[in-house]
């Protein structure tokens, strides 16, 4: 199955949490079984390890990545 990840649509809010942490969500990952959501470290912990990455792209049909976000609103001097 192919993956199509997504970049620069803002869906999530500042109300999204990460599963693991409960810090901002920066990543939503839409499964046949389900969503998932992440913050960007520990998204980053999962595509860096092989087993990981993997793992997750053989779960996700979509990924909307918004982790460039923090980097765009602090250049905007905006915050969440």
């Amino acid at each position: 199955m192919d993956t199509t990840i997504i970049k620069n649509e803002w869906v999530l809010t500042a109300m999204d949490r990460c599963d693991r942490c409960s810090a901002q969500a920066l990543v939503l990952v839409r499964g046949m079984s389900g969503e998932l959501m992440f913050c960007g470290h520990h998204y980053n912990k999962i595509v860096d390890n092989a087993v990981g990455y993997d793992a997750i792209m053989k779960f996700a049909y979509e990924v909307v990545d918004e982790r460039e976000k923090n980097s765009e609103n602090r250049l905007k001097g905006e915050s969440y």
